[in-house]
């Protein structure tokens, strides 16, 4: 997988911009195409408003742009290839639409923008895209720094944590975590750590023998095949704990585990995905991502599988209706 297309949706704040040289790296790496996003979302504008019904729609569609046109101008985005997008609607639907739209690869959004009543709630369209969108979606948190570059330990390389449960589905996130941790890597000094959650002892040979398994797959590129093309080191460890989102924030953030195969400290992001197997004993990967996204001050990648639009039309009930028509 390669990250060609990057969407980045912004509200016009200090923290949703400080993405921005995360994704012009990616765009830079794949000589890919940065897809800048700003929906005008007119909620704001009371229906009584009747005199300015026709004028305002257009007027915040021209600044949205123009806010929009004047980053592209920045000294930062030459040689990026870069598309702009501002469309009227409610903001996390309209962002999972148009990565349908303009076939987007990855989201990358901050979790924290404006909250007041002039800009987007980016908390809360953080939480709708991440848990709808069909395309993997890039989780920064403000309070963390941006996993970009060489690691601030120039002992130590940039290292993405894979969660585990011995389905398809979680190592579905093996392939896209490999490729942005290469991508973000300057020197190309970078690893991944694998993890494995389980509740008791009991299964702690099969679990360490799934983890060798797919170590050595990876090694050899039979997954993933960046791994083994740029020579991307691998560990993994097991950690027995009832509870996975738990387990799975103490190995990521402070490198804590019960058996290891060479792990060596925190990591810097943290790739998941949604699905995976939700028979006991196994953990239900859909609701440990979720907890975990909400307790992990990491950077996430998450991987989910496609919406339907019976899922769009039930997001859209969720936000209120604009006050007023609404214009192309």
């Amino acid at each position: 997988m390669m990250f060609k297309r990057i969407l980045l949706p912004l509200d016009g704040s200090y923290n949703a911009e400080r993405v921005i040289p995360l994704a012009l790296r990616l765009a830079r790496m794949h000589a890919g195409t940065l897809i800048l996003l700003r929906v005008v979302n007119l909620n704001l504008f009371s229906a009584s408003q009747t005199s300015l019904a026709k004028e305002l729609p257009a007027q915040a569609k021209f600044e949205a742009e123009r806010y929009l046109v004047n980053l592209t101008k920045k000294a930062e985005f030459q040689g990026i290839q870069t598309e702009i997008q501002a469309p009227i609607g409610h903001e996390a639907s309209t962002i999972l639409e148009i990565v349908k739209r303009q076939q987007a690869d990855i989201i990358i959004l901050n979790s924290h923008g404006y909250t007041g009543l002039s800009r987007w709630n980016m908390g809360s369209v953080a939480e709708k895209v991440t848990r709808y969108a069909g395309v993997p979606v890039l989780l920064l948190r403000h309070q963390s720094a941006l996993p970009l570059g060489p690691h601030p330990d120039p002992t130590q390389p940039l290292r993405i944590l894979v969660p585990l449960d011995g389905s398809n589905h979680a190592a579905a996130a093996l392939e896209p975590a490999a490729d942005l941790i290469y991508a973000l890597s300057t020197s190309a000094n970078c690893a991944i750590h694998l993890v494995r959650v389980i509740h008791s002892t009991d299964t702690l040979h099969v679990a360490r023998l799934y983890l060798q398994t797919i170590t050595t797959s990876l090694k050899c590129g039979e997954i993933a095949p960046i791994v083994a093309q740029q020579q991307i080191p691998v560990t993994w460890s097991i950690a027995v704990n009832k509870d996975a989102a738990d387990a799975i924030i103490r190995v990521a953030e402070n490198g804590e585990d019960a058996e290891n195969s060479g792990v060596f400290g925190a990591c810097d992001l943290i790739a998941i995905s949604t699905h995976g197997i939700t028979s006991h004993p196994l953990w239900t990967l859909g609701s440990t991502t979720e907890r975990v996204r909400g307790g992990s001050r990491l950077p996430m990648l998450i991987i989910r599988p496609s919406v339907t639009e019976t899922q769009y039309a039930m997001l859209d009930q969720q936000e209120p209706k604009v006050a007023i028509s609404e214009t192309p």
